[in-house]
């Protein structure tokens, strides 16, 4: 089962995680566009704890050795990537540790590392845009409608023509709509994160 969830207040997603299992739903991945993957069991309760970390395409080893410290500490990562960003724990023995967090900075800091990689994420949306307009001249009609002399065109001849472009124009659209809506999304994120971090901790 698959169900569309986003959160930014980990507390949240850390109390959803566990009320899924309780009705039967073990989480087993986190996907891209925020899909979560869950697998029938029995109902049980399980307090899973999220931190925030990413260690780049080269950071293998700093990944490995970030999950066998929590490991040690008594943590299991039940999913999570070097790239993923969000890192999901169960408590190997749920009687004896409560959190993988000894103190409120250290969640403070999950926050302060999502709202900085959503502000990484915007500022490379805007780039995109900003290096579309530039390659074109700042005029995005032009960019997206390539036909030449189309908008001096009249009557059939210009529908036909207009027709025979748009196809071609959503192609070259929808990046550009895609990383727009990812920019506006990451700028809420951001202001959310950052209320987070100032705020709750």
């Amino acid at each position: 089962m698959r169900k569309f969830k986003v959160f930014i207040d980990i507390d949240e997603e850390e109390k959803f995680l566990r009320e899924m299992a309780e009705k039967g739903y073990i989480f087993k991945k986190y996907s891209y566009f925020g899909f979560y993957h869950f697998e029938p069991a029995k109902p049980q309760t399980l307090n899973y704890r999220v931190d925030y970390r990413m260690f780049g395409i080269g950071g293998n080893p700093e990944f490995l050795n970030y999950v066998a410290m929590f490991e040690d500490a008594g943590w299991k990562h039940v999913y999570g990537t070097k790239i993923s960003g969000s890192q999901y724990f169960l408590p190997q023995h749920d009687e004896e540790v409560n959190d993988i967090f000894s103190d409120s900075e250290s969640k403070r800091q999950r926050y302060i590392r999502l709202y900085q990689q959503c502000i990484v994420s915007l500022a490379c949306a805007i780039i995109y845009f900003i290096a579309v307009l530039a390659i074109n001249n700042f005029n995005l009609s032009s960019y997206l409608f390539q036909t030449p002399g189309l908008w001096e065109m009249g009557g059939t001849k210009f529908w036909r023509a207009f027709w025979f472009e748009f196809p071609f124009m959503l192609l070259r659209l929808i990046p550009i709509l895609i990383f727009t809506t990812g920019g506006l999304c990451y700028a809420i994120w951001a202001i959310k994160a950052k209320k987070l971090f100032e705020n709750k901790y």
